[in-house]
């Protein structure tokens, strides 16, 4: 176990014009210095990124394979996404732990925490598949919902149409959900299955409403080793509370199991359909429904003018990350659909205008969303206002237009016929 720690901030990716990219930094190195002061936190990082923004160059300090090493760079924007580190927990001598799960970073900005743990507990178990693949085969990227209250509630895999529920059966893993009640059987069922030496998926370790992966426990069970995406420890850490639900897989994923077959492609796919035709699951509305629900709503300046400015600003939160998200699945279908045009060659008409609807769409959504404030609640409430708000729902009607061209080529999709 790993318990050295190193002051600074460890490199986990890397975005844009990254400047230390160029220069031949690397994920996994750590920025130990910036202009010879010691960097102590993100926020500390850009306090000396402005403090020392009139300088023509800037040195860095770099912990680069054990060895450290001086860099000169530009002052600005390094294009970097970093990781604070902590001191990894004391493990105790009752401890049990399912050792060698990969850490959960957020090195994109994409990343849904369940689908990030769940694909890290299948590359535990040597099963291959990639992330876009994964989500694709859960129909997740398929999946638009909405609720009147903007809730982020719609975007969790397991809300509406239950797409991790989906993924786990089309992958023929067996599993239990169990969620927090009066009984409270987690507890327990979290010891049977780390007795088993089989990671959990876990929902809510810190208070985030995110999900994670339970990797051992200690203290009678009364700790709990976790691994979850706002982890600062190198080792396991410590989760701070008992999670409100959690998934135990009956058996563990069979190693180097084929997931992306035709079979399940098709089957991923054909939810498309479903979800485009139906209305409502539970209190989310699905599909052009949902668009319908949400465009109306944003064309409606009396209802935002009866928000308070607290519930305001986390409307504009919401509404600004379902663009994003929204953007970045369809994204990812386009490419899934260009890559099944190998697999299913009689498809490859159909399945190039879905890849191109998608991609259209995926730009739609992100074009509206460029150069939006986000800082405090008066740069928003002057930007966000009724004429930005009904350009959103101008590009929601784009969307809708186009869900109906999609849904007439996924009926004539061959690879969809018996």
């Amino acid at each position: 176990m790993k318990s050295e720690i190193i002051e600074g901030l460890q490199i986990t990716g890397f975005f844009g014009q990254s400047q230390i990219e160029d220069i031949g930094l690397k994920i996994g190195d750590w920025i130990l210095e910036y202009n010879n002061e010691k960097v102590k936190s993100k926020s500390h990082l850009e306090e000396l990124e402005v403090k020392y923004q009139h300088l023509q160059s800037i040195f860095l300090k770099v912990l680069k394979s054990n060895s450290e090493e001086y860099f000169q760079i530009l002052p600005g924007e390094l294009g970097v996404y970093l990781a604070e580190r902590e001191q990894s927990p004391k493990v105790l001598s009752d401890a049990k732990r399912i050792e060698k799960i990969s850490r959960l970073e957020k090195k994109t900005g994409r990343e849904n925490t369940f689908f990030g743990s769940l694909i890290n507990i299948l590359r535990f178990y040597k099963v291959k598949v990639s992330f876009d693949d994964l989500i694709c085969l859960s129909s997740f990227p398929y999946r638009i919902q909405f609720d009147e209250n903007f809730s982020m509630d719609c975007l969790n895999p397991i809300e509406g149409f239950n797409c991790a529920e989906f993924i786990l059966h089309n992958f023929e893993i067996k599993f239990k959900q169990i969620k927090k009640s009066k009984k409270n059987d987690i507890p327990k069922a979290i010891i049977e299955s780390i007795d088993r030496k089989i990671p959990i998926l876990a929902k809510d370790l810190f208070g985030k409403n995110e999900w994670g992966i339970i990797t051992g426990y200690q203290n009678s069970g009364k700790e709990l080793f976790c691994r979850s995406y706002v982890d600062k420890t190198i080792d396991y850490s410590i989760a701070s509370q008992f999670p409100n639900q959690i998934i135990i897989f009956e058996k563990p994923p069979q190693k180097n199991k084929i997931v992306n077959s035709k079979e399940k492609i098709s089957i991923s796919i054909k939810n498309a359909e479903l979800m485009f035709s139906s209305e409502k699951i539970g209190k989310y509305f699905l599909g052009n429904f949902a668009l319908e629900k949400w465009q109306k709503i944003l064309e409606n300046e009396s209802f935002f003018e009866s928000l308070s400015d607290k519930k305001f600003y986390q409307i504009f939160q919401n509404n600004k990350l379902f663009f994003y998200h929204y953007s970045f699945q369809f994204g990812v279908l386009s490419d899934c659909f260009n890559n099944y045009i190998q697999v299913f060659p009689k498809s490859k008409e159909h399945l190039k205008r879905l890849s191109k609807f998608y991609r259209a769409e995926s730009k739609i959504l992100k074009d509206c969303q460029k150069f939006i404030p986000a800082s405090t609640i008066e740069e928003v409430k002057k930007f966000w206002t009724n004429e930005f708000r009904n350009k959103e729902a101008v590009a929601l009607i784009k969307i809708q237009k186009k869900n109906k061209e999609i849904f007439r080529v996924l009926e004539k999709l061959p690879l969809l016929k018996k």
